[in-house]
C-alpha cells in the first residue's frame, strides 16, 4: 500500500473520528441545553418528568418519551391539571435559523396518545386567573406543522370524578403556528394560518340537569360535520318531577347530522368572534315535557332579539336550514290526566342573517314549513330585529284544513275542553315589541263546536257546553270562502316564554274571531 493511499485513509479516517466525535459533542451539549431550557423555563407551578431524551444533531430530531406534566395552582401545591404523552417528536430544527434569524424554528411536533386531565375545583381562581404570560419567550417559536393525536381528555368537576366533559380519540393539526411574547398572552397563544380536528366522541355536562353527547365529528377547511348528536335531560321523567323546586323542561333532542361550511372563529382584543356562511340540521327530533303542576319560575325570560344581541361573544351566521324534523311538546296539568300534546311533523326551516355584530342591519328571519298535529299544513314567516332595544317582531301563520278533534289530545288533559268540527283554513299575524302585540286572525271553518267537559275530564257538561257555544259562530258563514276575522290586543307576561306569549296572542284571535261579529271576503 503507497504512502499517499495510507495518508488518505488516515485523513478520512480521522476526519470520519472527529465528526463523530462532533455529533457525539454537539448530542450531548444541545441535549443539556434542552435539559436545561425543560427545567429552568417551566414556571415554579409547573412540574415535568419524561422517562428518555434523544436528539438526533443530522436530522434536526428531538424525541422524548413518557413525558409528564403537572400544573398546580400558583398560591398552594394542589394540582389541577396532569398531562401524559407516550411519545413527543420534534422533527427538522433549523440550526440555521436560531443562529441567523434569531428564532426557533421546528418543521413538525407530534404528540403521540397525550392524556390530559382536569379537576375544575381544585383550580384557585385568585391568582391563576391574572392575565400574564406563564412562559416566558425570548425568541419567536415558528412551527410548521403541530400534530396531536389519538387525544385522550377528561374535566372533571370535583373529586368525586363528575365528569364535565370527556372526548375519545381526539386528533388535531395546526399549521404555521408562530409564538412570540406579544401572543403568549393573548387567549389563544399563537396564531396559525389553518387546523383540523377529528374525534370518536364528546361528551360534556351541560349543566346540572342535562348532558351533550356526540359521536364522531370532524373538521377541516373552515367546514365541520358532526354525527349523532343528542341533548337529553339525563333524569327520567318521574324523578325530574320529583326534585324540581321550579318548573323546567324535560328535554330528549337528537341530530342525525350537523353540518357546517365557511366556519371560523378568533379572539379580538380578548372577545370572541364567531361565524358560519351556512349551518345545516339533519333530521332534528326534539320532544320537550313540562310539568305545570310544579311552581312557576317567575325570572324574567328574554325575547330571542334580546338574548342573541346580549351574548357574550359576537355571532354571525348567514343562514340555518332544519331538514326533516319533528317536534312534540307536552304540557301536565292534572295530577290525574296523562299531559296534553301538540306536534309537528315533517318540519323544515330556514333562519337568515343570525348576526349579532353592530355593522349588521338585516332582521332576522324564519320561515317554517311543516304538518301540524300530523295532517295540517303549517307555513310561519317570522322576523325580529335583534339590533333594536324594544324588540320588535312580526309573526305570520298559515294553517291548512284541520280536523278540531285532532286538537282534543291537548285540549282535553290541559283546558278542560273537547272540539268538535273542522277549520278550513287559518291565518295569523301578530305585530309586536316586548312589551305589546296586536294579533289579527282570519278563519273558514263549519260545525266548530267548543264542549266543555266535567271536572273529571271525561264527560261533557251539557249546560255549560250549551251556553259557551250560543257565543261562538257554529260557522264562518253559509258561503264556501267565507272568513270570519277578529283582533285583539295582549301584554306579554315576562316571566313567561316567547311561545307563550305567542300562545296568548293566538288565543286571543280565536276568541274574538269565534265570538265576534267581524266578517271579511
Amino acid at each position: 500500500m503507497s504512502k499517499t493511499i495510507k495518508w488518505v485513509i488516515y485523513i478520512g479516517l480521522s476526519i470520519a473520528l472527529l465528526f463523530i466525535g462532533a455529533t457525539i459533542y454537539i448530542n450531548l451539549t444541545i441535549k443539556k441545553k434542552v435539559e436545561n431550557f425543560i427545567a429552568s423555563r417551566l414556571p415554579s407551578h409547573i412540574s415535568q418528568s419524561y422517562e428518555s431524551l434523544n436528539i438526533n444533531v443530522l436530522e434536526g430530531t428531538i424525541t422524548i418519551k413518557q413525558a409528564a406534566v403537572a400544573i398546580k395552582n400558583q398560591d398552594n401545591d394542589e394540582v389541577h391539571t396532569f398531562v401524559k404523552v407516550e411519545q413527543l417528536i420534534i422533527e427538522d430544527v433549523s440550526y440555521f435559523d436560531y443562529i441567523f434569524k434569531d428564532e426557533i424554528h421546528l418543521e413538525d411536533i407530534k404528540l403521540q396518545n397525550p392524556q390530559i386531565t382536569y379537576f375544575k375545583n381544585r383550580l384557585s381562581k385568585s391568582r391563576d386567573t391574572i392575565k400574564k404570560a406563564s412562559i416566558k419567550i425570548y425568541k419567536p417559536i415558528i412551527i410548521d406543522e403541530l400534530s396531536i393525536d389519538h387525544t385522550t381528555l377528561h374535566i372533571f368537576d370535583d373529586d368525586k370524578e363528575t365528569v364535565a366533559l370527556y372526548a375519545q380519540n381526539t386528533t388535531i393539526e395546526i399549521d404555521d403556528i408562530e409564538i412570540t411574547a406579544e401572543t403568549i398572552r393573548d387567549k389563544i397563544p399563537f396564531r396559525y394560518s389553518n387546523f383540523e380536528a377529528s374525534g370518536d366522541s364528546i361528551f360534556v355536562k351541560a349543566n346540572n340537569y342535562d348532558n351533550l353527547s356526540t359521536r364522531s365529528f370532524k373538521i377541516k377547511d373552515k367546514k365541520a360535520s358532526i354525527e349523532a348528536i343528542e341533548f337529553a335531560t339525563k333524569y327520567k321523567i318521574e324523578s325530574y318531577d320529583k326534585m324540581l323546586k321550579k318548573e323546567r323542561d324535560h328535554y330528549q333532542v337528537s341530530l342525525q347530522r350537523l353540518t357546517l361550511d365557511g366556519f371560523d372563529f378568533e379572539f379580538t382584543n380578548g372577545r370572541l368572534y364567531a361565524t358560519a356562511e351556512h349551518i345545516t340540521a339533519h333530521d332534528p327530533i326534539a320532544n320537550i315535557y313540562r310539568n305545570k303542576l310544579i311552581a312557576d319560575d317567575l325570572s324574567t325570560k328574554k325575547l330571542y332579539s334580546a338574548a342573541l344581541r346580549e351574548l357574550p361573544f359576537q355571532l354571525a351566521i348567514d343562514a340555518v336550514k332544519l331538514v326533516n324534523g319533528s317536534l312534540t311538546y307536552a304540557e301536565k296539568v292534572k295530577t290525574d290526566e296523562p299531559p296534553g300534546q301538540i306536534k309537528f311533523t315533517s318540519l323544515n326551516a330556514s333562519i337568515g342573517h343570525v348576526d349579532n355584530r353592530n355593522n349588521n342591519k338585516k332582521k332576522t328571519q324564519i320561515l317554517i314549513d311543516a304538518n301540524f298535529m300530523d295532517v295540517a299544513p303549517l307555513k310561519v314567516d317570522w322576523s325580529f330585529d335583534i339590533h333594536n332595544s324594544n324588540d320588535p317582531f312580526l309573526f305570520k301563520m298559515d294553517l291548512g284544513k284541520l280536523e278540531a278533534p285532532r286538537l282534543n289530545s291537548f285540549t282535553e288533559p290541559n283546558l278542560n275542553v273537547r272540539l268538535t268540527g273542522t277549520t278550513e283554513k287559518t291565518y295569523a299575524t301578530i305585530d309586536g315589541s316586548s312589551n305589546s302585540s296586536h294579533v289579527t286572525m282570519r278563519m273558514r271553518y263549519e260545525d266548530f263546536e267548543v264542549n266543555i267537559l266535567n271536572k273529571n275530564g271525561k264527560k261533557k257538561n251539557k249546560l255549560i257546553s250549551a251556553i259557551a257555544n250560543i257565543f261562538i259562530s257554529k260557522n264562518s258563514d253559509g258561503g264556501g270562502n267565507t272568513f270570519r276575522e277578529g283582533s285583539g290586543t295582549v301584554t306579554p307576561d315576562k316571566t313567561k316564554s316567547f311561545f307563550n306569549y305567542l300562545w296568548l296572542n293566538l288565543q286571543k284571535g280565536l276568541l274574538a274571531t269565534l265570538v265576534g261579529d267581524g266578517k271579511a271576503r
